[in-house]
C-alpha cells in the first residue's frame, strides 16, 4: 500500500491542505517540524479515513470546527487519499487494513496475566483507534497474541512433531534479533507462565529471566513499537504504518537503531509514516536516505500556515532543511553545531549586512546540500583571499572543532596544468572547466532543460546558439567564457521554450533553474563532484 496524494479540507488545523507526487519507490516518510505544526493532524486524518471507510463510523464535529455545517454524511469528502496501488473499497473488510497508527500516547509500565484469553482478529483491534489522543497499552494484547498463536500450535496437529523451543522461537526469535541488534545485551528470553504471573522475561549481563516491568522506559518505549510491528506486519502486509514521535523516552543513538530496524523490517508493499522532531531520528533517516535515496522522502512541516492553502511536495534534505532541524530540536544549542566539512570557495556575501550567499556558495548548496548534508560552503572573495584567508580559517576552525575538514576551490580560469599541481598540494581543488558557469550552461544541462520543458528537438538549436555566441566573441575574450555570453543566452532560453518565473535575470536563472538539473545521474555532477569532493570519499 503506498500513498501518492492527500487533500484535507476544513479537518482539524487544516483549511485546504494537500500533499503531491510521493513516489511508488517511497518505503520510508519523515514529516519534521515543531510541536503544533500539524504532523499529528496529518495522522488523525488518516485515522478517520480508516475508520470512515471500514465501517466503524468516525463523526466528530470538532474535527471539522472549520465549518460548523459540515454534515455526518459529507465528512468523506474532508479526507481524500489517493493511493498508487488501491482504490478505495465499498467493501469495509478490505479497506480495514489499509492503515495501521500508532500514537504519541503509548506507556505500559507494567503487565502480568494469570490467564489465557481470547485474542481479537489482528484487523479488528487495529482499527478501535479512536483517535491519537487515547492512550495505547499494546505491549500485554501482543504478549496474549503471541500466547494464544502457541497455544493453537501446540493443539491444532498441523506440525505435531514441532518442539515446545521452535514454536516460541518462531514467535519470538525475530523480535529477539532485533531486540539484540538494537540493544546488544538485552535478550529477550521468554513469555514466562502465562497462567501464573506471565509477562515478557529478559536477561541483561549476570542478571536473567527478569520482569518486563524493570526494564527502562527507553527499552519499554523500543521494544513496544519493535514487538507491535513485528507482531502485526504479518497480517498488514499491505498496509501504511504510522508511529507519532517514535523516540520517545530514547536517547538518540536508541532512536536511530530502532528506525533502522523498522526500516529494514518493513514488508516490501508497505509505507512507513514517522512523525519526528528528534535528531537521532531524524540523522538515521539521512543516513537511509543516501543509501536508498528512491525509498526515503522527507516532508517539511517548519512555519506552514495551515489557514492558507497549502500544497507540499517531497524535498531533498539540504543544509537549510537540517538548519531548521536543528532549531527546532536544540533551540539555542543549533548555534553550536558545526559541519563536518567546510569548503572555502570564491565569491562575496552579498545584501545588508552579507547575508546572501554568493552566487557560487548558492549554486554549490543546490547542487550537493541535499548529497552532503554535512558540509558548508564558505565564501571568502577573490582567489587570493580564499588562499589566505582559507588557511587563517581553516586553522581557527580546527581548533575550535577537532576533526572538521577543511579545503579549497578555485575556479579554472586560465591556469596551466603546472599551476594546478602547485595548488593541489596545498589542499586547493580546481574546476575542470573555466569557471562554475561552464558547468551550468554544459551541452547536457541545456539538453536537459529542454526535456524538462517537453521540447527535446530545442536542445540541439540551444546548443548552436551558445556555440554561435562563443565564436563571435571579442578577440579578447577567452573562447570558453560563458559567463561573457550567458545574458544573451539567457534570453534566447526564455524565448526558445516560453520559460516564465524562472529568474529575472543570467544569475538567477542559474541559480534556479540550471542548477537543480545538475543531479548525481549527469555527468556534469560527477565531474564537479569528483574535483570538489572525490579526495574525501
Amino acid at each position: 500500500m503506498k500513498i501518492k496524494n492527500i487533500s484535507l479540507r476544513k479537518f482539524k488545523r487544516f483549511e485546504n491542505f494537500t500533499i503531491k507526487d510521493i513516489p511508488q519507490s517511497a518505503r520510508l516518510i519523515i514529516l519534521t517540524g515543531p510541536n503544533g505544526s500539524g504532523k499529528s493532524s496529518l495522522f488523525e486524518g488518516f485515522n478517520f479515513w480508516s475508520r470512515f471507510n471500514s465501517g466503524y463510523g468516525g463523526y466528530d464535529p470538532e474535527y471539522h470546527s472549520r465549518d460548523k455545517s459540515i454534515q455526518e454524511h459529507e465528512q468523506r469528502q474532508t479526507t481524500r487519499i489517493e493511493f498508487h496501488d488501491f482504490s478505495q473499497s465499498h467493501n469495509h473488510l478490505e479497506n480495514k487494513g489499509v492503515f495501521y497508527i500508532r500514537s504519541a500516547y503509548r506507556h505500559e509500565a507494567d503487565f502480568t496475566t494469570s490467564n489465557i484469553g481470547s485474542v481479537q482478529d489482528a484487523l479488528e483491534s487495529a482499527s478501535l483507534l479512536q483517535s491519537l489522543i487515547r492512550q495505547e497499552s499494546r505491549v500485554s494484547e501482543n504478549y496474549n497474541r503471541i500466547v494464544g498463536e502457541a497455544v493453537k500450535e501446540l493443539f491444532n496437529g498441523v506440525e505435531p512433531d514441532k518442539t515446545k523451543l521452535e514454536i516460541r522461537d518462531r514467535l519470538i526469535g525475530q523480535i529477539r534479533e532485533s531486540m539484540e541488534a538494537i540493544f546488544g545485551d538485552l535478550i529477550l528470553s521468554g513469555t514466562g507462565n502465562p497462567t501464573n504471573g506471565g509477562t515478557f522475561r529478559f536477561n541483561k549481563g549476570a542478571v536473567s529471566h527478569f520482569h518486563y516491568k524493570n526494564l527502562s522506559g527507553g527499552e519499554k518505549a523500543a521494544f513496544d513499537l519493535l514487538l507491535d510491528f513485528i507482531v502485526k506486519k504479518e497480517a498488514f502486509n499491505n498496509t501504511v504504518f504510522c508511529i507519532d514521535e517514535p523516540e520517545l523516552h530514547m536517547h538518540t543513538k536508541l532512536q536511530g537503531k530502532l528506525l533502522e530496524q523498522l526500516f529494514h523490517l518493513l514488508p516490501e508493499n508497505c509505507q512507513l509514516w514517522i512523525s519526528t522532531h528528534s535528531i537521532g531520528m531524524a540523522r538515521k533517516a539521512a543516513e537511509l536516505y543516501r543509501e536508498n535515496p528512491q525509498e526515503v522522502i522527507f516532508l517539511d512541516f517548519h512555519g506552514l500556515n495551515f489557514d492558507e492553502e497549502i500544497a507540499l511536495t517531497p524535498l531533498e534534505p539540504s543544509r537549510d532543511y537540517w538548519k531548521n532541524m536543528f532549531d527546532t530540536a536544540l533551540d539555542d544549542l543549533s548555534k553550536l553545531v558545526v559541519p563536518s566539512k567546510v569548503v572555502f570557495c570564491e565569491g562575496k556575501r552579498l545584501g545588508s549586512g552579507g547575508r546572501k550567499p554568493s552566487f557560487d556558495v548558492s549554486i554549490y548548496s543546490k547542487i550537493f546540500g541535499s548529497i552532503y548534508p554535512d558540509c558548508d560552503f564558505v565564501p571568502l572573495g577573490g582567489t587570493t583571499e580564499v588562499e589566505s584567508d582559507g588557511k587563517l580559517a581553516s586553522a581557527l576552525l580546527k581548533k575550535l572543532a577537532p576533526g572538521i575538514t577543511t579545503w579549497m576551490v578555485f575556479d579554472r580560469d586560465d591556469r596551466s596544468s603546472e599551476e594546478i599541481v602547485e595548488l593541489e598540494s596545498k589542499d586547493i581543488r580546481v574546476l575542470g572547466k573555466r569557471d562554475l558557469e561552464s558547468y551550468l550552461w554544459s551541452d547536457e544541462i541545456l539538453q536537459k532543460l529542454a526535456t524538462s520543458f517537453g521540447q527535446d528537438e530545442a536542445g540541439a538549436s540551444i546548443i548552436e546558439e551558445k556555440n554561435r555566441l562563443l565564436a563571435n566573441l571579442p578577440s579578447n575574450k577567452p573562447r570558453d567564457d560563458i559567463k561573457a555570453i550567458s545574458g544573451e543566452l539567457y534570453n534566447f532560453c526564455k524565448e526558445t521554450l516560453l520559460i516564465t518565473q524562472r529568474g529575472n535575470n543570467a544569475e538567477a536563472f542559474s541559480r534556479d533553474a540550471l542548477a537543480p538539473l545538475i543531479t548525481p545521474d549527469t555527468s556534469t555532477f560527477q565531474e564537479l563532484d569528483s574535483v570538489i569532493f572525490g579526495q574525501q570519499n
